[in-house]
């Protein structure tokens, strides 16, 4: 079965792509508004994926444009994509805006690469490790249990993407004090450890340790890199994304500049981390030990 078409990807593409043929056309969003009787507001938002593109007004847009045939046909098809509703929906009333856009992104991804010095990554974590690194947080912000529950139901379905005939390639440095960092009871963490040690043997999947004795002028906060395919009806790459999170507020970072920065971090702190064989023999350690 194929993966779930997403729609905040579909939104962010058909974006792009009106915002590149208004470029190409060497037309302002001023000019394009005033010739279809809207209002440069709404090209802005429509461009930056504020809002999704109507069927009519994308029709209008492709016809101002000189755009037809199949192309046409591919841009109404990214705004009806756009338009479907997403299974993360069901929980807004516990997620912020900016993890919906998250999860949104994440599943249209072709790869991740994550580096987490604190737990582990949402996508290797079981119900119960989950439920447990939630129930930790000391603030005002820490969900109640009926929330946290739902949000541990979101991640356990984010999981998905590591199933079926077109997986996300999953990439992640973990340091290495998180095999011994404890939320919970021993025999969740040994679960917790046999699972990391499950989803590891896949062959889209890469779990590496970081040592504990690495040089931390290359440690990096905890973040997300993801990566997205070559789409062959458009032609065009989406741009990489960075999402960083802490405790109050998360960031995305589309920029080239900062994108290819935290890409090369990333490769420069994977070539100090342990092989894929030593990490599992970490690991396998760290579950004899948990006791």
């Amino acid at each position: 079965m194929a993966r779930e078409v997403s729609p905040t990807v579909s939104r962010r593409r058909l974006a792009a792509e009106l915002r590149r043929l208004r470029e190409d056309a060497h037309l302002t969003g001023g000019q394009v508004a005033k010739a279809l009787g809207w209002s440069t507001s709404k090209i802005s938002r429509i461009e930056n994926a504020q809002v999704g593109a109507q069927k009519d007004d994308v029709a209008a847009l492709a016809s101002h444009y000189g755009v037809s045939g199949e192309w046409r046909d591919l841009l109404l098809e990214l705004s009806r994509e756009s338009e479907e509703r997403a299974w993360w929906e069901d929980y807004a009333d516990v997620l912020s805006d900016s993890y919906s856009t998250y999860i949104g992104l994440e599943a249209g991804a072709a790869s991740m690469l994550t580096c987490q010095t604190l737990v582990f990554p949402g996508l290797l974590q079981i119900p119960d490790y989950a439920q447990a690194t939630m129930g930790t947080a000391k603030s005002v912000n820490a969900p109640s249990p009926g929330e946290a529950a739902r949000r541990v139901q979101v991640r356990m379905r984010r999981q998905r993407l590591l199933d079926g005939p077109d997986p996300l390639h999953f990439t992640a440095l973990i340091d290495e004090s998180v095999l011994h960092r404890r939320f919970s009871t021993a025999e969740v963490m040994q679960r917790q450890l046999r699972h990391v040690m499950e989803v590891a043997a896949r062959p889209h999947v890469v779990i590496r340790i970081q040592p504990l004795g690495i040089d931390h002028s290359l440690m990096l906060p905890s973040f997300v890199l993801l990566k997205f395919s070559e789409r062959e009806r458009l032609g065009r790459l989406h741009d990489d994304i960075v999402y960083l999170e802490n405790a109050m507020d998360a960031t995305f970072e589309e920029d080239e500049v900062t994108t290819y920065s935290f890409d090369r971090a990333f490769r420069h702190m994977a070539s100090e981390a342990f092989s894929k064989e030593q990490s599992l023999r970490l690991i396998t350690d760290a579950l004899r030990r948990t006791t």
